[in-house]
């Protein structure tokens, strides 16, 4: 079989491109690794790469252009061109009150100006002046953030403490499409890395530390309760956007975990912020992750349509797990998703093998467990499953 290839588009980041590069090649595991060069592309033109990875997409309007033609003709794009085209983050706010994650109050805004060519009969569809009492009182009154519907880095992000402050911040907007959003007083913070869907490491997240030093280590910050809830949300959260390589953040209050930000399809990788440790652990789980992925091959979408690109077709039967991923169809049971490092998917893998509680997997040998869970992406932690589910089951 002649060697898959990894192809790695890239900004000015500086040490994980290079690092994932080494660390696929090192593997000598039938896949190559390298960054691409492009000098222009013709109309279905088919890439020779099996997979690609995007960092930089979002800043370059001609690499966009280029991997939507590389995934129609089978290249498998991490992350999915099409559907990072179409999110933004009010839609990401809305999607979590359907999936039933907590969020803050969020109300999207008119812009303060526009591009040139948009006259006042451009705008009669909008109302003015805008009901700025009526939108913070839904938000839970001041303080309140007012931050852009797409963009990150922390851009444009503004907590304002009443109507001066916010009228301020808004006229400094210029064409931005602005939100405005509740204020968590939150008493803890994490950023979770989630690659693959299925793998995720929680972090102590610092906001208000200088950048880039806002990456703590405390393998004890969050309770049990607090872990296992960040765990399925962000993981409930990361499925129905389909990204393979995200971060999403909480703003935990009163033991609830708020998704404050996942719209993060380039997630920051470097290791001067995520320290050597998560950083380590970056570079292998996304080599673990996307050397499976190549070895896969290709894979052209089965019909040209929308639903087909942006991940297959959507039936409402799909819709409808999606909406309720932590429910299980078994009528007795434990919820499996407690479990650290089991999802929503994993979790209905195992009770259509027949394991349905903790004491279930307790029973359960690791390799039973992986052959329940069948292939995976990545490598799963079977052993700390049985160790966990034995220490739930005896809670009762």
């Amino acid at each position: 079989m002649s060697t898959r290839k990894i192809g790695v588009i890239v900004g000015r980041e500086w040490s994980w491109p290079p690092a994932f590069i080494e660390e696929v090649n090192r593997r000598n595991a039938g896949v190559s690794a390298e960054f691409i060069k492009l000098g222009g592309t013709h109309m279905a033109e088919v890439s020779s790469y099996d997979v690609i990875i995007d960092r930089i997409s979002h800043e370059i309007p001609y690499y966009r252009t280029y991997l939507k033609t590389a995934a129609l003709t089978g290249t498998r794009v991490i992350n999915n061109p099409f559907w990072w085209s179409a999110d933004d983050k009010f839609l990401g706010a809305s999607l979590c009150t359907k999936l039933g994650v907590a969020h803050p109050r969020t109300v999207a805004l008119p812009s303060h100006s526009y591009i040139d060519g948009v006259v006042e009969e451009s705008l009669r569809n909008l109302r003015y002046p805008i009901p700025w009492k009526e939108h913070v009182e839904y938000v839970g009154g001041f303080p309140v953030i007012l931050k852009p519907v797409w963009g990150g880095g922390f851009n444009q992000v503004y907590k304002v403490n009443n109507f001066e402050e916010l009228w301020r911040a808004y006229n400094e907007t210029g064409t931005e499409c602005m939100m405005l959003q509740e204020y968590i007083a939150w008493e803890k913070y994490v950023r979770c890395i989630v690659i693959g869907q299925e793998q995720i490491m929680i972090i102590k997240f610092d906001t208000n530390a200088p950048w880039p030093n806002r990456y703590f280590r405390d393998d004890h910050y969050l309770t049990e309760d607090e872990s296992r809830r960040v765990v399925a949300d962000a993981f409930t959260i990361n499925n129905a956007l389909g990204y393979d390589m995200n971060t999403v953040e909480f703003a935990i209050k009163d033991g609830v975990p708020y998704a404050i930000d996942f719209m993060n399809p380039a997630p920051d990788f470097d290791v001067n912020s995520l320290t050597p440790h998560y950083f380590d652990w970056v570079v292998q789980t996304m080599a673990d992750f996307v050397i499976g992925l190549a070895l896969k091959g290709r894979s052209e979408p089965a019909k040209y349509a929308w639903d087909y690109l942006i991940g297959g077709p959507i039936t409402p039967a799909v819709m409808a797990v999606a909406a309720q991923p932590k429910a299980t169809p078994a009528s007795k049971g434990d919820d499996l998703t407690q479990i650290i490092g089991i999802g929503p998917i994993y979790a209905q893998r195992l009770i259509k093998a027949g394991i349905s509680s903790f004491a279930q997997i307790a029973a359960s040998s690791p390799q039973q467990l992986r052959e329940a869970i069948g292939t995976t992406r990545t490598p799963i932690n079977a052993e700390a499953w049985v160790d966990e589910a034995a220490q739930r089951a005896r809670r009762g």
